[in-house]
This record gives C-alpha cells, structure tokens and sequence, in this order.
C-alpha cells in the first residue's frame, strides 16, 4: 500500500498539464458553440450589417478615386455581374410581357369593335335582302294587276291553317279594304283558291288542296276540260277526265274562265299522274299545284267587277276647265 501510494505522488505532476489542457479545450468549445449559437440566432443582422459595411466601403471608395480600381470593387462588380444580367434579362422580359399584354388587349378590344360592326353589317344586308324579295314579288303582283282587267287588292298572309281538314290562310285585309265572299285569290305564280269568310279587317282563303274546293280548267295543250279539287289527304287531283281523253304527264293545267271567278289562263298546276283505277268512265288524274300554300307571302284578290277605265284626254267642265278623270 505505501508503494502504491507512493506511486500515485510520482504520477501527479505528469497528469496536472494535462488536466489544464483539457480544461482549456472545453473552455474552447464552449465558447465557439456560444458563438456559432449567436451567428445562427442574429444571422440576418449581422448579414445586413455586413453588407452596408460593404456597401459603405464600395460608395466611399467610388467616390473618393473612382479612377483607381479597387480590388474589393472589382470583385463584387465581376460576382454581381450574373445578376445584374439576369435582373437586366428579367426587367426586359416584364417590359415586353407588359407591352404585348397591351398590344393584345387593343387587339381584342378591336376585334370584338369588328365583330359588332360585322354583325351591324349582317342584319342591314339581310334587311336590305328582305326588302328586295318584297320588292320583286310586289313587282310582280303589280305586273299581274296590270294584265288582269278586274278590280283587285293585294293582302299579305298573316296565318295558316294547322288543322289538315279544313286548309285555309288568313290575311291581313277584309271588308274594310274592298274584299268579299266569293274573290279569287291568286299570286304571280297561279291560283291560291278563293275567299270564303271576310272580317272587317282579315279575310280567311279556302286553298285548292281542301276537299271542299274546286275549280273549273282545261289543259293547255288539248283544251280537256275537268275539275281541279283537293282531296281528304292533301292530294290535288282532277276530277271528270274521261278515259280517251288526250292528256299526258306534264301537261299544264289553266283557268277556263266558265266559272266566272277565275279570269281565263291562270296557271292552277301541272299532271304529275294518271291511272284508270278511277270510277266509271273517269281516269285518276294527280296534280302538282303551281303554288306551295306554305310559302306564300303575299296574294292578289280578283274581284268580278271590270277594273274601271282612265281617259288620258281631259274633260272640261260647263267654263271649259280641264278636270281630272278619277
């Protein structure tokens, strides 16, 4: 025990600087973990503070020999010169966006300008276009008015029939505008059918396609008299045409005038059709009327009175002053 003893107090004054260095080593550590704690905690403090120190630097040595050339300048001017470049790139890169963006909000704003002038355009034309369909079919009634020497009143259709018994239209005039039972009814193209009600303002047209119509024609070629009628399904056929009579298909079918309602030579249709099924001594005889009740627009009623005569030579009343025929 006592050489042990005496061991360990020779063995103390080797282990005593070490003891000091290792107590300085901790003493190290600790203090640059406090440091590396208080560089972490106020990092962006000391960023800040670090870069104005720098800019101060770089602002104070411009401006007190801006013709030498610092090493500290021209180190940050070649490190910040990528983004200089890349803000430059970007700040153009906004300034076209900016400019295009403008470009193409004037381009949009004229072109929906040019869409509303297009479209401004496109209904005056369709206007425009419907007033000379009405002009060229009232020129042609007043061209047929002409030929016809009877009274007569043009009318514009306003309705049709929906029901498939009873085939009627409805105009726009009546009573009030000269019209009665009775009137003819056509257009440029042929014969509509005739006036069967008047009001005071409307007048309603029995078609030639109802069964309960019908009129008197011969054909244009071989003079054969029959009766145009329509028929329960909507079919126009001729009644009383005999089996040797001398019609064809195509032939043209016209007014005879026998029935006094009809001025002679209207075109009522053409033969689409002819069969010997029909009864007794009668042939079968289909029609294809001139005129489609569906599409017209406005008719010309004919009445029986003669259209009065106008005298271009004047007459002079009882003092010899020239007066105006009506």
């Amino acid at each position: 025990m006592a050489a042990a003893r005496k061991g360990k107090t020779a063995d103390s004054p080797r282990s005593a600087p070490h003891a000091a260095q290792s107590r300085q080593s901790d003493r190290t550590s600790k203090t640059g973990f406090l440091a590396l704690t208080m560089l972490r905690r106020y990092r962006l403090p000391i960023h800040s503070v670090c870069a104005l120190a720098l800019a101060f630097y770089v602002v104070t040595v411009s401006s007190t020999s801006p013709e030498r050339g610092d090493p500290v300048t021209r180190v940050l001017s070649q490190s910040v010169k990528p983004l200089q470049k890349s803000l430059h790139a970007l700040g153009a890169t906004i300034r076209n966006l900016q400019i295009n963006y403008v470009a193409f909000k004037d381009l949009w704003n004229e072109n929906q300008a040019l869409k509303e002038q297009i479209a401004a355009l496109e209904a005056e034309r369709n206007r425009l276009f419907e007033a000379k369909l009405a002009n060229d079919r009232l020129t042609e009634l007043l061209e047929i008015r002409t030929r016809i020497l009877r009274e007569s009143v043009a009318a514009t259709v306003i309705s049709n029939s929906a029901s498939s018994w009873f085939r009627t239209i409805t105009v726009d005039k009546g009573a009030g505008s000269g019209i009665h039972r009775g009137m003819a009814v056509i257009t440029p193209r042929g014969v509509v059918g005739r006036v069967v009600s008047v009001a005071d303002d409307t007048a309603k047209v029995l078609l030639l396609t109802d069964h309960k119509s019908g009129i008197d024609i011969i054909t244009q070629r071989t003079r054969v008299r029959g009766i145009v009628s329509g028929s329960v399904d909507g079919e126009p056929i001729v009644k009383y045409m005999g089996r040797n009579e001398d019609i064809r298909h195509g032939d043209r079918l016209i007014t005879s005038g026998l029935d006094g309602t009809f001025p002679k030579g209207l075109l009522v249709g053409t033969i689409i059709g002819i069969s010997d099924d029909g009864p007794g001594l009668f042939r079968r005889v289909r029609v294809s009327l001139s005129v489609d009740p569906l599409v017209m627009e406005e008719v010309l009623f004919i009445s029986d009175k003669p259209r009065p005569a106008y005298s271009s030579t004047p007459r002079r009343d009882s003092r010899g002053t020239p007066s105006a025929t009506p």
